[in-house]
């Protein structure tokens, strides 16, 4: 129970309670006549005595009655609320969900989307705790908005404008729901010494309490720690259902590249199976739509596994476009989350690459290589390539082929390099221990790009030298004694290596070598351009490489603010983390040109998590489960007492009227 006026309440009350009664002790003034009897006026009499100064006062329904309807009416106008849920003073961290899957609308009939009831619920819940009575309260809270960061909106504070202030203020994104930060955040602040508290830090740690869907996807991973407590307000409908595009493809085969052909899929979460129609467009113009609704089964439970969505891959039929294009895909209708119903892609124009080979020992790889349609090849020896090294003149090729070239340099320069046999001067390839013999392939990535129809079940190779791989090096290709095909990605640097020499194997033999080799150079020569085609996330930062000389640079996302950017020493800028999914642009101004430069990167909603919007009604934290506590969209856990107390003294009122009545018809 809390009070939102008790003062004006208590000072009306101290003021009427005693003026009525007041009214009983008064004598009342009649006119004085002479009766010869008093029998036939013993109310008069009574009233005489009643009137008497100072004489005790006797029992009066009427009094009763009306003292009652004048407490209730003061009651009243206390405003009492009740709330089912704890009150308490000290310290409480509001934990606010604003991931992707918060921005649902299905908190009311009205469309409102499950933050804003977050919000409002919240808000209520700041005020109840700051509802004291008479003397205030002595709660402190802490408002935190997390998806993939925790954003602190305000420290303790125990003023209520302010924490109402900060909620207000927490802003919707399309992020991952990931509460660890923010506890750690929360638990920070709790445990900093105050220098003139009066009790020492870690008495009584603050009572956590999360306003979310319950899809955090880090949640089951945390654990309370001793003396907390964590209350789940669940916002949202348990029966809400999606389905989302989980991936987006766009490639120019090597042998037609004026043509792009798009890859997409789609998931389902739900328990129920699904269809939908997408659309392709083509620099906002549509040019393709599904004939007929695609088929997405239902997600099943697997043990030891847990959900696993229903997918369903589907490719649209190759369009022409040599120009430079943004690609999108949309479902089209709506379900419960809009931001994963569409997803872009930046699609850079063809372009014909130029191709160095390092190493003037290669017939069979020089050979394909002039099969293959570049505009340029060269081929250059390890003391060429290395004065090129000196002259700065490798920013000329779009590919560096390094055929287990003895290269006399200390780290490779910037560029992109596909490599075979001997590991080049690297951090992240360390040679140790002596090479593998007779080696077979064990696993390979299949859905990388340098491995679209190549099938490596047949290669033998004689010697493969062992690495010990770094930061930011991913396998690709692997054998039983440790990797064969890697992909190092080291800032400028970005290599496709390949840890054998095809010479000392049956690769030149086999389809998959030609394949391979032309994936790998289309990759790698569209890498730059690939920071542009790469779908960036939610949450994470956006790079991109600009020409040099480049200065003025800036970034606009979706919502259209435009922000300048720093560039650094190696030409790159960054801007992040990203909030929102959509085309964000980035410009810059070259010498000499009128007009500014402009590069696109897209941002996409792909994650499994913030796919499944059906709010939990109830979550795992450590090997605890808690059951939410369901936020309404009628306003939260509050009700308001006092339409109950004026009605209780309008009936009084009523019964006192009827009383009065009868006594005065009485007499």
């Amino acid at each position: 129970m809390s009070w939102l006026t008790p003062l004006f309440g208590g000072i009306v009350l101290a003021v009427v309670v005693p003026s009525l009664v007041a009214l009983y002790f008064l004598r009342l003034r009649r006119t004085e006549r002479a009766i010869p009897s008093t029998m036939l006026w013993k109310r008069s009499v009574e009233d005489v005595r009643a009137n008497a100064p100072f004489q005790r006062l006797r029992m009066n329904l009427l009094l009763l009655l009306q003292i009652l309807l004048l407490v209730l009416l003061g009651i009243a106008l206390m405003q009492p609320r009740l709330d089912s849920g704890d009150l308490r003073d000290g310290r409480t961290v509001l934990l606010i969900d604003r991931s992707a899957s918060m921005n649902v609308p299905d908190a009311d009939e009205s469309g409102r989307t499950r933050l804003e009831l977050a919000k409002e619920a919240a808000i209520e819940r700041i005020e109840a705790l700051h509802s004291g009575g008479l003397f205030g309260s002595g709660a402190e809270i802490m408002v935190i908005g997390f998806s993939d960061d925790p954003a602190i909106r305000t420290p303790f504070t125990d003023s209520q404008q302010a924490a109402i202030d900060a909620v207000e203020g927490i802003e919707p994104t399309d992020g991952r729901s990931l509460i660890g930060p923010a506890l750690e955040l929360a638990r920070a602040y709790t445990t900093v010494v105050d220098p003139d508290a009066q009790s020492g830090p870690g008495e009584t740690p603050a009572a956590l309490e999360l306003w979310s869907d319950g899809r955090v996807a880090d949640l089951p991973d945390q654990v309370l720690k001793v003396g907390e407590t964590l209350e789940y307000h669940q916002i949202g409908n348990p029966d809400t259902a999606n389905v989302g595009i989980a991936s987006l493809a766009a490639e120019r085969p090597y042998d037609q590249p004026g043509r792009i052909q798009v890859f997409v899929a789609v998931e389902n979460p739900d328990p129920a199976a699904t269809a939908v129609d997408l659309q392709l467009a083509v620099d906002g113009v549509v040019r393709s739509i599904t004939p007929k609704p695609v088929e997405v089964p239902a997600a099943r439970e697997e043990p030891g596994i847990g959900l696993i969505p229903g997918r369903r891959q589907i490719s649209f039929t190759p369009i022409e476009q040599s120009s430079g294009a943004v690609i999108e895909v949309s479902i089209l209708g709506e379900d419960g989350l809009a931001s994963d119903n569409v997803a872009a892609l930046v699609v850079p124009p063809s372009k014909r690459l130029r191709v160095a080979l390092v190493g003037d020992r290669r017939p069979v790889l020089r050979s394909l290589l002039e099969g293959m349609p570049l505009e340029s090849l060269q081929i250059f020896t390890p003391s060429m390539f290395q004065q090129m090294v000196q002259d700065r003149e490798l920013e000329d090729w779009d590919v560096v082929i390094l055929a287990d070239a003895d290269l006399d340099v200390d780290t490779l320069p910037p560029g992109r390099y596909l490599s075979f046999g001997s590991a080049p001067p690297m951090e992240s390839l360390d040679p140790f221990g002596e090479p593998a013999t007779g080696v077979l392939v064990r696993r390979t990535r299949d859905g990388h790009p340098v491995m679209r129809m190549v099938n490596l079940d047949d290669l033998y190779v004689g010697s493969l030298e062992k690495l010990v791989l770094g930061t930011g090096v991913s396998v690709i290709v692997e054998s039983g004694d440790g990797p064969m095909v890697m992909e190092v990605d080291r800032g400028p640097v970005r290599m496709i290596h390949v840890a054998f020499d095809p010479l000392d194997s049956n690769w030149p033999y086999l389809r998959s070598f030609v394949n391979f080799t032309a994936n790998a150079i289309e990759y790698l020569g569209t890498s730059g351009d690939a920071l542009t085609m790469r779908s960036g996330q939610p949450g994470g930062p956006l790079t991109v490489r600009l020409p040099g000389g480049a200065t003025d640079a800036r970034v606009t996302p979706p919502d259209g603010e435009s922000t300048p950017l720093t560039i650094d020493s190696s030409g790159d800028v960054s801007w992040g983390p990203a909030r929102h999914t959509g085309l964000h642009e980035f410009s810059w101004v070259m010498p000499g040109d009128s007009e500014r430069r402009t590069r696109l990167i897209a941002v996409n909603q792909f994650d499994r998590d913030e796919r499944l919007v059906a709010s939990a009604e109830s979550v795992a934290i450590g090997t605890e489960r808690l059951q939410g506590r369901v936020v309404r969209a009628s306003g939260t856990r509050w009700q308001d007492l006092w339409p109950w107390m004026l009605a209780a003294a309008l009936a009084l009122s009523v019964v006192e009227w009827v009383l009065w009545q009868r006594q005065v018809g009485a007499g």
